[in-house]
Order: structure tokens, then sequence, then C-alpha cells
């Protein structure tokens, strides 16, 4: 604040004109000195930084390329306030007036115009003029050209004032001309501008595809997230990157409103809608208790509105895991939930039928949650000569067909049909049993004969690539069923035990479709192989490798369930029970006599998917009390499955025209401090960053001081 405050109260200020240097050399050797000083003021702040990196789980867990970034952001601030307080330092001959303009300045600049954007709900144009705006993303590690050449503008500005101030003549024209030349480039800057995300992982870059889409919002979109309020201190990093990532995609699109909102006060109307609250777990200093947080997020764009769940349902070894997930899944969530509510045009499937297939009371958990964002329709295979071209021509119009359990033989005009139908273009979701064995006769008489069933399929599946074999598998690690042990007087008891029968599948951890998502059960599974073709084969659903081939017909009793298990019986290995296929599909029927004539036939694909998974009862939900059952739980044991998300997720990606799914596998680096540590050797830390800050300050001015009483003082004769 003494920069030129001193200079005049003094008188100096008239010695300084006199010298042969221009009034730019002044001021900009004044900002430069200040600014040297301010500069060497942050650099013990670097202990700060070698604290956390100590601290670290495990130790050097700090992203140093955006705290270089950060820093680089720093500087830029430095720099602006330094120039501010340059310029009211020339203002008056109290440095105390000085400083008291300074702060008033710069808290203006800071904070005024970002709280009246918020209470006036102007959030574009009054949050840029001021600073706290663009020095938020740069924090964290963002350099925008927007931001830069904001700083800049601001910086140059109060140097121009406190050069202009130095005159005697001063012209007005000149600061108007720089005003009006400042505006335009910054207004220009917003429709050419580059960001260079500092960040290890590029947290802040978002994808092409979420791009994309907000691009195509063209009325208001409202999100408001409702993660306000008191909740651990871990979660408050969800809630900064939620806030984060929303600003992210506000800045690309001002029709996007972003609300962060307190969910105490409407608990109640919020599980109505199906909000469910979630319960954490919070150790602070060494002490365990209990938080209940919402972590749900609302978009309504006209009439339509969906959830965004913020906390993911997978299974996870603790809270910093599940933090963890639900980061890496918030551009995903919300992208996806743009697109339900945005799109124009719904993509159109068909329920296959006719061959035995799933009726609708049992595909209705994971059939009513398609229909909530694409068009659903029962389609019968009616292959009689007559009428087949016409069915075919009719599929066609179907951008997926889903095949779910079905019982009877395919004729091979059916099998024609669909055959055509993915040579066209038409996706498949395939949900097959090659043995038929019904639970059902297993719960009421206590045994069962499992025994194979032929659905003509297999020429046709072989011709894209795999083969569905006709032996049941049995997992060490399956799913529970009820059985009863005894009786307590006339009161049945029933004890839950695991049923090899039912083994739970594992999901490809690389796969978009099937990343974080809960085991899938399946129930008398069959064992899938994959042949050579031109075709891409991905494992979405494996076995454990404690499993075990039996062979159909076979009897089976609940009185298995009692046997003792034989490890070393359980040799066979990781079974495939579910895969992707994609490439250039071949015909089945391209050297083969066609079952009838249509103008649609074609002997190979262009690029096309098909999911096949060899469990019919993968998407078969349960009925309580004669109503279909949640598909992700067990009505008996409570158990959760993934079964759900994951045929969802499969229509989904299907279906993605624009590589929505793809940002599942997108994998971002929580940096979590050892707290165990952190607490065990707090003194030590704290009184490292507060006194060698100090230290290295203290030590650095007395060098200095030091330094210019031997330059300039004066020598005794």
């Amino acid at each position: 604040m003494k920069s030129f405050a001193e200079e005049y109260s003094t008188g100096t200020i008239e010695l300084l004109k006199t010298k042969p240097i221009s009034h730019w050399h002044i001021v900009l050797e004044k900002f430069a000195a200040v600014l040297l000083l301010v500069l060497t003021a942050i650099i013990p702040t670097l202990t700060y930084a070698f604290t956390v990196s100590q601290l670290g789980n495990p130790i050097g867990n700090l992203d140093f390329a955006s705290t270089l970034g950060s820093y680089i952001g720093l500087f830029f601030l430095v720099s602006t306030y330094t120039a501010i307080g340059i310029f009211t330092s020339i203002l008056s001959k109290n440095q105390i007036v000085a400083f008291i303009l300074a702060v008033l300045s710069t808290f203006v600049l800071y904070y005024g115009f970002d709280s009246a954007a918020n209470s006036l709900d102007q959030n574009t144009v009054l949050q840029q003029i001021g600073i706290h705006a663009h020095y938020k993303s740069i924090s964290l590690g963002v350099l925008d050209t927007r931001d830069l050449l904001y700083f800049v503008s601001i910086t140059t500005f109060f140097l121009f004032l406190t050069k202009r101030h130095l005159e005697t003549n001063k012209n007005t024209k000149t600061i108007a001309l720089l005003i009006v030349s400042l505006l335009i480039l910054n207004i220009l800057s917003h429709s050419h501008y580059k960001r260079f995300d500092f960040t290890s992982d590029q947290r802040y870059t978002l994808s092409e595809t979420t791009k994309t889409l907000v691009s195509q919002v063209d009325e208001t979109l409202f999100i408001q997230v409702y993660l306000e309020g008191d909740f651990p201190s871990e979660f408050k990093r969800l809630q900064a990157e939620t806030k984060q990532y929303l600003e992210e995609l506000a800045s690309l699109n001002q029709k996007i409103k972003i609300n962060f909102k307190n969910p105490d006060n409407q608990r109640a109307a919020l599980i109505k809608k199906g909000m469910l609250p979630s319960q954490l777990t919070i150790e602070e200093d060494g002490k365990m208790s209990e938080a209940i947080i919402f972590p749900w997020a609302e978009i309504s764009f006209g009439k339509k509105t969906t959830l965004v769940s913020l906390l993911p349902s997978s299974i996870v070894a603790s809270q910093d895991e599940q933090l963890q997930k639900a980061i890496d899944n918030l551009e995903y969530e919300f992208s996806s939930a743009i697109q339900t509510v945005t799109q124009k045009k719904r993509k159109n499937i068909a329920i296959l039928s006719g061959n035995g297939e799933l009726t609708d009371r049992y595909q209705y958990s994971f059939l009513s949650a398609v229909a909530k964002k694409h068009n659903l329709a029962k389609f019968s295979l009616d292959a009689h000569s007559i009428t087949a071209p016409q069915t075919l021509k009719n599929l066609s119009n179907f951008d997926l067909a889903i095949i779910a359990k079905p019982t009877e033989k395919f004729t091979e005009k059916e099998k024609f049909i669909i055959d055509q139908f993915i040579v066209n273009g038409g996706k498949t979701l395939w949900m097959l049993d090659n043995v038929q064995a019904d639970q059902d006769n297993l719960e009421n008489t206590g045994n069962m004969l499992a025994y194979p069933i032929d659905l003509g399929l297999t020429d046709l599946l072989f011709s894209y690539g795999i083969r569905i074999n006709n032996s049941i598998i049995k997992d060490l690690y399956a799913a529970k069923i009820p059985v009863a042990t005894g009786n307590i007087g006339k009161q049945a008891q029933f004890k839950n035990l695991d049923w090899y029968y039912h083994p739970l599948a594992q999901g490809n951890p690389d796969s978009p479709i099937t990343k974080n998502i809960l085991p899938v059960r399946l129930q008398f599974a069959n064992q899938i192989d994959t042949l050579k073709n031109n075709i891409i084969k991905t494992p979405l659903l494996v076995s454990s490798p404690l499993t075990q081939k039996v062979g159909t017909p076979k009897i089976i009793a609940i009185q298995a369930i009692a046997e003792e298990v034989v490890e070393s019986d359980y040799n066979s290995g990781n079974q495939l029970f579910g895969v992707l296929l994609s490439g250039n599909f071949n015909s089945a029927y391209s050297n083969r006599i066609k079952p009838f004539g249509t103008s649609l036939f074609k002997i190979q694909s262009k690029f096309n998917k098909m999911i096949v998974i060899s469990d019919g009862d993968v998407g078969r939900n349960q009925i309580l009390k004669e109503q279909p059952y949640s598909l992700s739980r067990d009505k008996w044991t409570n158990q959760q499955f993934g079964n759900k998300d994951f045929l969802l997720n499969a229509v989904d990606y299907l279906l993605d025209d624009i590589g929505l799914l793809n940002l599942r596998n997108r994998s971002l680096q929580i940096r979590m401090l050892d707290k165990q540590i952190a607490y065990k050797e707090r003194f030590f830390w704290q009184f490292l960053n507060v006194f060698l800050p100090l230290a290295i300050l203290g030590a650095f001015g007395l060098c200095f001081r030091y330094i210019r009483k031997r330059k300039y003082g004066f020598i005794k004769p």
C-alpha cells in the first residue's frame, strides 16, 4: 500500500518524475516489485502441498500437475490484486486509506458481482464481471484462456489507470478506447477459447458425447441437486465435484439452470418421489457416528422429469470406494438423464412372442423401466408363407428385438426373419435356455427333471460365432434360496442356503455394460462356447473358478442342498454366461436355400451388435401378492442382484448411437488422506504448517534487511 502513498507523503514522487524514465516504467517497476514480494510470501505455502502429499493414502497421493495449475492460477489472481493495490496506493497519501480502498475493491470484485448474480438469478453477465467465476475453475487446476484473458484485462486496466493518474495531461479518449478494446477481446474470447486441464486424469474435461448432448438442449433445463446441508466431509467432496461438473455443463449452454437445495425440510416429499436416503458411517477424531444424506438430483425439461442417483448401488468395500464410484459415474449419470428428458425421437423395441417366451407379467420389472425411454411393442413371428415377407418388413421397423426365454422351436421361416433383421442392422438381446429346468416344480415337489430342449437356433448362433451347450453349471459362488429345515410347533422354520444351481455371475469390469453393477443371479444357466470368426466377442457375465458341469438330462432334488461340498469337484474353471458380439454378421442363409423370397435379403451386415445370455430367467421377476416384484431383489432372501441394471445397460448399449454408455468406463482418482496417520501425527503437522512458513518468511525478511542495510546504509568514518 506504500508504493505510491509513501512517495506522495514524503514528496519523493516529484523527484521520481524528474528521472529519465517513462511513467510506464515507474508503474511497471512498482508493480513488479510488489508482485515479487507477494510471490515470495506464497512460496512457504509449498509446505502445505508437502504435508498433503505425506498424509496421502498412499504417501505421495497428490496430483502435482493439478497443484501446479492451481499455483499458475494463483499467480494471475495475485497479479490482479497487486494491480488494484498499486492503483489504490496512488489515490491517497495515507497508507491506511489506500489499504481500506484496496480491500473494498478486491472484495467487491471477488464476491460482490457473484452475490448480486445469485440474488438476481442472473448467472451469466454479472458473474462474468466478478473474479470468483473466473478463479474457481483455475483453483482446481483448469486453465481457460477466457479466464486468463480476464485477469490480464483487469490487471492491464488498473495499471493503465495508475499510469494515467501520474500524467499531467489526462486523455479520456485513451481510457475509453482501452475499455472498449478489452470488452471486445473478452466477448470474442467466449467464441474462441482453449481449456487446459492440468489434472492427471482429465477430470474436468467433458467428453464429446456430453458436449453433443448439451448443445442440443434448446429449452430451459432445470437441475435440482439435494446435496446441501451438514454431512460428512468425505461427501462434501462429492458435492464439490458435482457442482464443478454441473457448472461445466452450464458454461456450455446458458439454458441449463442449476440449484443446490437442502433436503432437510422436505424429506417425506423426496422419499415419495423415489429418492431414498443413504445412511453413512462417519469417522472423525477416532469416533464413529451415523449420518443420513439424500444423494439425488432431479432434472426437469418441459413436462419431463427424471431422477439421478449420485451414489452407486454396487457392493463396495468402504465408503471411500463408494465415493470413488460415485464421482466416476457423475458424467454418465447426468448425461444419460439429460438424454432421457431431451430426446425427441424414441427407439422402437420389439418383444418377440409366439415361441413360448416369458409373459409380460414376468418381465414387468425390466420392461417397465425400458418403456420410460423407448417404445415397446409385442411382435409375433407370424411366418406363414404368405405373410412371412411382410413380417420381416414390419420387424425391420424396430431398432431392437428382445427374445426372452423361448420354449418352442423356431421354424426356418422364423429364423430367417430374425437372421435378416440382424443383417439389415437390427440389434438383438437373446435370453436363452438350452435346458428345461422348472424351479416351480422343485419348490412344489422337491425334485425336477432338467432336460435339453431344441429351439432350432444352434445353426443361427453358430454362424454368429457362439454355441450354447446343454450342460448346467453349478457354482460355489451362488445365490441363496429358502429351505425348510424343521418345525417349531406347527410353524415351518426356513433357512437361506446356497443353491449352487443359481450362480452369481460377475460382470466384466472393463465393459461399460457391467462395470460397477452387483453380481447377476442366473438360474440353471448353460455354458457358452465362442468360435473363431470375424466377430468380436466381449465377455460380459462369467462364473467364479469354482464350477462344475452337470450333464442333462438329470433329476435335481432339493435335498442336494444339504450334501457336503467337495471343493475339488468344482474344478471346471470360469464359465461364460453372457457375451457381446460385435462386427459384420454373415447371414446364416448365405449359402442355403431361402425359406421365402424377400427384397431385404443381405449376405452381410454393416457393423452391428448383439448380446447373448445363456439363461432365459435372467430377466424374470418374481410375483408377490399377485404383483410383479423387483428384478433387483429376491422376495424371500432379500438379496440384491444386478439383473435389472445389467439388462438396462445392455439395452442402452445396443441402442446407443453416440457412445453414451462408454462414459461408465471413465475412472477418476480420488486422492484421500490417511485419517489414522493424520489423527496420530496432527500436532507435528500443525506445528510444521504454522511455524515453518513463518520461519521462512522471517529468515527472508532478516536477509533482505541485512542486504539492504549493507548496500544503502551509511558508512561510519
